[in-house]
């Protein structure tokens, strides 16, 4: 790796990194800038943040790279304003023991994670973005890309609140030779599908329970199935029946809707959309939602929404 003239590490020769702006178990995303085009990028440096991981697991350094370059490919095969544009990717020269740099868009705003550290979003927001997510999946599973890992940290939020979808680095293309073990769990345990955590692959309804799971941490500002460890979460996401939101507004209905295990009545992805949209336009949607002084919560049903209550 070369160095610029004001002293900071230059990859390829053309992109200066500034500072990191996050880690993960895919490498380290950097704020970079494009010394030849004059403009600011995100680099995500594809190697183990912890060299002890890469040690510990043999070939892991090899499926980072293969990884990436599904990532590049993913990215390639779409061009959406609520998908991260992707501009390039270095990969190490043969018989080196380099790593990829995947070059993007730098997206000036947060994550949807942080802006949920300060709570939960309004519901007319939270609709907003479930739309935009949504638009993005759409765009991606019409290009046979399914993204396997939608949650709030793999959203970014632009200054002007639109959602941008990123970090396809576990997405399965319809075309390409999986990269996982038998018996491994790709994705986030809080927000993998039930049928996933089945072992069940390759469906679009998963990421679509996923973005559902996201829309309720969003305007609920807790998750219905996250326990104290990884085993009781994927337990619970089996089984367990999802506290009915409170505070959702328009938008429970939606939830209960699509949060269901029984894949024959979850709604596909215009459905959805029609959801999505019918909800924003009700008057509850314009003004933030207040925690509800509610009766007992009810619970959605484990395969389905609740039935007719008594008295109903």
């Amino acid at each position: 790796m070369d160095m610029s003239e004001a002293g900071r590490q230059l990859v390829d020769g053309r992109f200066e990194l500034i500072a990191p702006l996050g880690a993960g178990g895919m490498g380290t995303v950097w704020r970079a800038r494009d010394i030849a085009l004059h403009r600011d990028v995100a680099l995500k440096e594809v190697r183990p943040p912890d060299p002890a991981a890469a040690a510990a697991q043999p070939g892991l350094t090899e499926q980072l790279r293969e990884r990436a370059i599904r990532e590049a490919r993913a990215l390639a095969r779409l061009a959406h304003p609520h998908v991260v544009t992707i501009h390039h990717i270095v990969e190490p020269a043969p018989g080196t023991d380099g790593h990829p740099w995947i070059v993007m868009e730098l997206v000036k705003g947060g994550s949807l994670h942080d802006r949920l550290e300060s709570g939960p979003m309004p519901v007319a927001d939270v609709l907003r973005l479930g739309l935009d997510v949504l638009s993005a999946l759409r765009a991606a599973h019409a290009e046979g890309v399914l993204h396997r890992d939608v949650k709030p940290a793999n959203v970014l939020l632009r200054p002007d609140g639109s959602a941008v979808l990123t970090d396809f680095g576990i997405a399965a293309l319809h075309d390409s030779t999986a990269l996982t073990s038998t018996g491994v769990l790709i994705g986030s345990p809080e927000y993998i599908a039930p049928e996933r955590a089945r072992g069940e692959e390759g469906l679009a309804a998963s990421d679509l329970w996923s973005l559902g799971m996201l829309l309720y941490v969003a305007a609920e500002g807790v998750h219905p199935l996250r326990r104290a460890t990884t085993l009781a979460t994927v337990v619970a996401v089996l089984d367990e029946p999802i506290p009915a939101p409170v505070r959702s507004g328009p938008l429970g209905p939606v939830l209960e809707r699509l949060l269901v295990r029984d894949l024959s009545v979850r709604p596909d992805a215009a459905q959805l959309e029609q959801l999505l949209r019918d909800a924003s336009a009700a008057p509850a949607a314009g003004a933030p939602s207040a925690p509800a002084a509610a009766p007992a919560p009810t619970v959605l049903g484990q395969y389905g929404p609740p039935g007719p209550q008594p008295g109903t």
